[in-house]
């Protein structure tokens, strides 16, 4: 195993660990916190009701996993009476479930509630029934059915106090409360990452389409567990959100699958990623259409729908596109992360159409499942990306020490002459004052026709490391070749020139013990504002390139070195 592989295995775990003892700690808060808002009492109704169809009377030995059997048309309703006890309680609240159907409740004959009833489409959710404190009571529902050819299943009926009227139903649903509240603004937040990252220029999309699939599913899950009631009340509007959120994800799905595998998938299989997502495209808008025209409501195209689905995803697993052994680590976790939502899509459709069918009371069949599988679909994302983050970095510093390579003396670790037509490159765009320091030392040449290259390098080195200190904060020190150097000072440290020039000289002085001859240079200064005080307008400026510059810092120096009575200026 390579050392980057080793690397990435161990954030892998580390993440994996952190992301368990985490979740750990998470579950048990939220234990707490459930046990804390379910009511303490509570009756279940489920004996004793009568059923009226046609006028024909029928009685239920209990309501548990019951289901009229008799399908019913639009229109048609069905009257269930019973009689019950509310003494229990000091504040009853009568709480039950309606599918598609307008509801009307009577209390010992008096109407006490009504919903839906002006509405084609009521929706689906949860009443909760002011009732009056009593015994023996006439409770009578009226449920009127909206939609054609369908089966009626009876829901829980039960009482329970009402300053638990709020909080009974959230606690018992913790967990899909806050999975859909997570996924909601992580999804939220993944979209504005992702267009962040598009301003920057990096690949967006995928993280786009996870940020759209989280907060879809995040929004189906609050309107699926009924939770979105708890800042709407409007069933109509929460159920059609539903559907619309689950008819609309296969989009964003198909598009994430298409973009992971998209330099890998032949060209037919690119063909039909692209009619399953004109086909997910047309049947959102076919079906919105016939469900607001009131030819056809969404949940009546359910079926098919799911239909649809399985054979896609079947299609995904079985023709390789959501994994691939060529994919990097980052990509086969994510596609772990896909393989694991497919399952659970599966699994969910699966449990949805036995629980409806059969109409088994059970709380593990009462929810969906497709949350998990989005959570566990965001977890192995996150997993994803830090492996991903992980290659970015090492691939950004490798070029970025390239690059610092290539602008780097090899001898002396200064600036090269790339690194100084760069910076005249700036110079010549900028309209600020800027200074040149030309320096030129006095007797390499002896020094290697008498010690050796070796010890020219060494003077060269002890001179580099005195010339950088020097400029420090100042300029910026550069090894232009052979034993040329120049300092290039921008405009808001100019009046430090003089001083950064003296330091060098005293180091040099310092440093010149222990040398087979003493550090001596020959240097010369030359600033940007000269050429204007020699005849050119502030028009011309633009005109005034480094180069100019540079070549009077060099007469200069070479002038100073012609005064200088030293031996050594004359090597």
């Amino acid at each position: 195993m390579t050392e980057p592989e080793r690397i990435h295995k161990q954030y892998l775990w580390v993440t994996s660990v952190s992301a368990a003892v985490l979740l750990l700690l998470f579950v048990f808060f939220l234990i707490a916190v459930c046990s804390n808002g379910v009511a303490p009492q509570n009756v279940r109704l489920d004996k004793g009701w009568t059923v009226t169809y046609k006028g024909e009377k029928t009685g239920v030995g209990s309501l548990v996993n019951y289901t009229f059997p008799k399908k019913l048309m639009r229109g048609d309703s069905l009257i269930l009476e019973n009689r019950i006890s509310a003494n229990q309680l000091a504040h009853p609240i009568f709480r039950f479930r309606t599918v598609h159907s307008a509801v009307e409740v009577f209390e010992n004959g008096k109407s006490v509630y009504e919903y839906g009833g002006d509405r084609d489409f009521p929706g689906c959710g949860y009443h909760q029934v002011h009732l009056s404190h009593g015994e023996n009571q006439k409770l009578k529902l009226v449920l009127v059915n909206k939609i054609d050819n369908r089966k009626i299943t009876i829901s829980k009926y039960e009482l329970f106090s009402e300053e638990y009227a709020v909080s009974d139903y959230s606690s018992r649903h913790i967990f899909a409360l806050v999975i859909g509240i997570f996924l909601i603004l992580f999804g939220v937040l993944a979209v504005l990452v992702g267009a962040v990252m598009r301003i920057y220029g990096v690949n967006y999309f995928r993280l786009s389409m996870i940020g759209v699939l989280s907060f879809t599913f995040g929004t189906w899950t609050m309107c699926y567990t009924k939770l979105i009631q708890i800042v709407s009340y409007n069933l109509t509007l929460n159920t059609t959100l539903e559907y619309i959120c689950l008819y609309f994800s296969p989009i964003p799905f198909t598009l994430l699958l298409w973009n992971m595998q998209r330099t890998r998938l032949s060209q037919s299989k690119t063909w039909v990623m692209k009619f399953l997502v004109a086909y997910e495209v047309a049947y959102l808008a076919v079906s919105s259409v016939l469900h607001f025209t009131g030819l056809l409501f969404y949940p009546q195209m359910l079926v098919f729908f799911h239909a649809v689905v399985f054979a896609g995803l079947v299609y995904f697993v079985y023709s390789g596109i959501p994994y691939n052994k060529k994919m990097d680590e980052s990509g086969k976790i994510l596609s772990r992360g896909v393989l694991f939502f497919v399952v659970m899509v599966v699994a969910d459709m699966l449990r949805y159409n036995f629980a409806r069918h059969l109409a088994i009371d059970n709380p593990l069949l009462e929810s969906s499942w497709i949350p998990l599988g989005t959570l566990g679909f965001v977890f192995s994302l996150v997993q994803s990306y830090v492996v991903y983050l992980v290659y970015i970095l090492e691939d950004r510093a490798e070029k970025g020490a390239l690059a610092t390579m290539a602008y780097l003396d090899a001898l002396t670790g200064l600036f090269n002459r790339a690194k100084c037509q760069q910076i005249f490159d700036i110079l010549d765009k900028s309209f600020g004052d800027y200074a040149f320091v030309s320096i030129d030392m006095n007797g390499l040449k002896m020094v290697n026709d008498k010690y050796g290259h070796n010890e020219g390098d060494k003077l060269i080195k002890i001179f580099a490391g005195l010339f950088k200190e020097a400029f420090a904060g100042v300029g910026t020190a550069i090894r232009v070749g052979g034993d040329e150097f120049l300092a290039i000072v921008r405009s808001e440290h100019v009046a430090d020139v003089n001083d950064a020039v003296k330091k060098m000289v005293d180091l040099q002085k310092e440093r010149s013990e222990d040398l087979p001859i003493p550090l001596e240079v020959a240097y010369g200064v030359a600033f940007k504002h000269e050429f204007l005080k020699n005849g050119f307008s502030m028009a011309e400026e633009t005109h005034i390139d480094a180069e100019k510059v540079y070549h009077l810092s060099d007469e200069r120096m070479y002038a100073m070195k012609a005064k200088m009575k030293s031996k050594l200026a004359r090597f």
